[in-house]
């Protein structure tokens, strides 16, 4: 029988061991309080321990806290849940915030994450002010996704985008990997031909990554449509629905479900996801044999036969301003080099915490983005599980919309215009 149960991570092991404690049994001759006191033990760590000891019919020497109420005496109301929405709730986040750009009042956080320790400093500043969350809440949301967040970001070249100071300052572009990274971050070097530079950028491996990313202040996560083992052949094809400003989200509903058609067609598995804005996108897996003006290709011929079956519906006209302004843009050139979206169970930086969600198709026809927040995915997420779980299970070709595209060229004449 293995000595502490699952869910106690290494650095917890080691600061028990450390303390004399060798085994779950050992710890009924300590007080809670001391358990508490120990540097890498965090409450998660706690509640479990406290568990298996109840399991057993057992406790600590003095007893762990039996209430909600206990439990943020000891503790704070920072390591519950995540904060409620409306305004009671921010303004109590408010209060206990430092106003922006001031100096936070709270202590730094330290989280068990895997195998990795990471330390959260400043973790009552409040984020997003509509809804009073604060970067430890944006943490716990992503470690509440975590396996669907790592799958995917996994090996992928990846751009942040930061808010120092919550979505109330700047934000930064971040293709750099931050400063001060621990050694167990790993990075991708990816190089840019417009500018002739090189950058390092994060390579997420594991969620300890993206939980230091969060304490780093990123807020949405936007990987590339490559891996690490080759960054010059994208394995992912994007098909991003940009409604036009007067187009609404049935006319997107509808051209989904045009998308969805097409893919059956093609024997082509497509994974839907909300933007977390007013669009959708489908995911699909590719063989990594193609480079990045050759996926491109392909994914203009797709949405120019999408537009071909729903003109009504779709435009794939490149020049903003040959857009009617009632039409749902499929937007091909996301698939060209250095351009990204936020990647499946990212947050994204506007005020109502919305997030780039998986849906199933079903549930195409009747989904409100606006209500897939950092508050209620957590708790879709614990009933669905990923929606993304089975993407890497197949790599699809591209030969016959590369065909299409042949055709296309021959009955208008020239390539698809834009970024290649």
């Amino acid at each position: 029988m293995d000595a502490w149960p699952p869910g106690v991570g290494k650095p917890a092991q080691r600061a028990l061991g450390q303390a004399g404690f060798r085994d779950l049994a050992s710890l009924t001759k300590a007080r809670f309080g001391d358990i508490a006191a120990l540097h890498g033990v965090g409450p998660k760590t706690l509640e479990t321990l406290a568990a298996a000891l109840r399991e057993q019919g057992l406790d600590f020497a003095e007893p762990a806290p039996r209430t909600a109420r206990e439990w943020r005496a000891l503790f704070g109301p920072q390591q519950g849940r995540p904060a409620g929405t409306g305004e009671a709730a921010a303004a109590e986040a408010r209060r206990r915030s430092p106003a922006p750009g001031g100096k936070s009042t709270a202590p730094p956080v330290e989280l068990e994450v895997g195998d990795r320790l990471v330390r959260i400093s400043s973790p009552d500043r409040v984020y997003f002010p509509e809804t009073g969350w604060t970067k430890l809440d944006v943490v716990q949301y992503y470690l509440s996704v975590g396996e669907g967040i790592v799958r995917a970001l996994r090996e992928r070249p990846t751009m942040l985008h930061r808010f120092p100071k919550g979505l109330a300052g700047d934000k930064v572009f971040q293709k750099r990997l931050p400063a001060g990274a621990p050694d167990w971050v790993q990075t991708v070097r990816l190089h840019f031909p417009r500018f002739d530079l090189e950058a390092d950028e994060l390579c997420v491996t594991e969620l300890a990554d993206v939980a230091w990313a969060t304490q780093m202040s990123t807020v949405e996560f936007h990987p590339w449509n490559v891996r690490r083992a080759d960054v010059d052949r994208p394995d992912e094809w994007r098909i991003d629905l940009d409604p036009m400003p007067d187009a609404g989200f049935d006319r997107v509903r509808r051209v989904a479900e045009a998308v969805h058609g097409v893919l059956d067609e093609l024997g082509i598995i497509g994974y839907p996801k909300t933007s977390g804005g007013n669009g959708l996108h489908v995911y699909v897996r590719i063989a990594p044999e193609w480079t990045f003006a050759e996926v491109r290709r392909a994914a203009w011929a797709f949405a120019v036969e999408v537009e071909r079956r729903g003109p009504q519906d779709v435009t794939t006209a490149w020049w903003r301003r040959d857009r009617p302004t009632d039409r749902v843009f499929i937007d091909y050139n996301q698939n060209a080099r250095d351009h990204t979206l936020a990647s499946a169970y990212s947050l994204r930086g506007n005020p109502r915490g919305t997030v780039s969600t998986p849906i199933r198709w079903d549930e195409v026809d009747a989904v409100e983005p606006s209500e897939l927040t950092l508050a209620t995915v957590p708790g879709r997420y614990a009933e669905l599980g990923d929606l993304y779980g089975s993407i890497d299970d197949v790599a699809f070709r591209l030969e016959p919309l590369l065909e299409w595209a042949d055709r296309f060229d021959a009955e208008a004449g020239g390539e698809p215009p834009g970024d290649a």
